[in-house]
């Protein structure tokens, strides 16, 4: 499929002093088998190197945007402003932590489920933490769950 008749889906990385994994992570995007995407990286007043590396990738790619704030925003008030960001033509959203890496398919891989379930409102993933599998626990290899099956599943009374 031609890369821009898929949906856009943009992908945000709020970044504070995360100098020693933002390579990877931003790597973990450009290397997507999915391409159209925009990368929006948010640079809450880091002091270390990370503005810079991020400066680096945008002048490497024009779908990386690089914001970098005048004032430090509390964590939530930082990810608000990043999610505002998105361009109007995003379909979809997808948030990778600075210290994050993402699998090459990943992108691809959510927007054909959010494309086969248009009734879905959230499409989430496993997580490696090193080389532990986090974020589990529901049937693999299912794709799709209700919220009653994931209520039932996830929290206990």
């Amino acid at each position: 499929m031609n890369a821009y008749k898929q949906p856009l889906v943009s992908i945000i990385t709020p970044v504070y002093n995360t100098e020693k994994y933002l390579s990877e992570c931003i790597e973990s995007v450009v290397n997507q088998t999915y391409q159209n995407w925009e990368y929006i990286i948010v640079n809450n007043c880091s002091t270390d190197g990370s503005l810079q590396i991020a400066r680096n990738y945008e002048t490497q790619d024009d779908r990386i945007r690089v914001y970098d704030n005048r004032k430090f925003l509390n964590l939530m008030q930082n990810w608000n402003h990043a999610m505002r960001q998105i361009s109007r033509e995003s379909s979809y959203c997808k948030v990778v932590h600075a210290d994050d890496t993402i699998f090459p398919e990943c992108i691809e891989r959510m927007v054909e489920v959010a494309e086969k379930y248009p009734s879905v409102g959230i499409v989430g993933s496993y997580r490696l933490d090193e080389n532990q599998v986090n974020l589990d626990g529901l049937a693999y290899p299912e794709n799709f769950f209700s919220g009653k099956e994931i209520c039932r599943n996830c929290w206990y009374l």
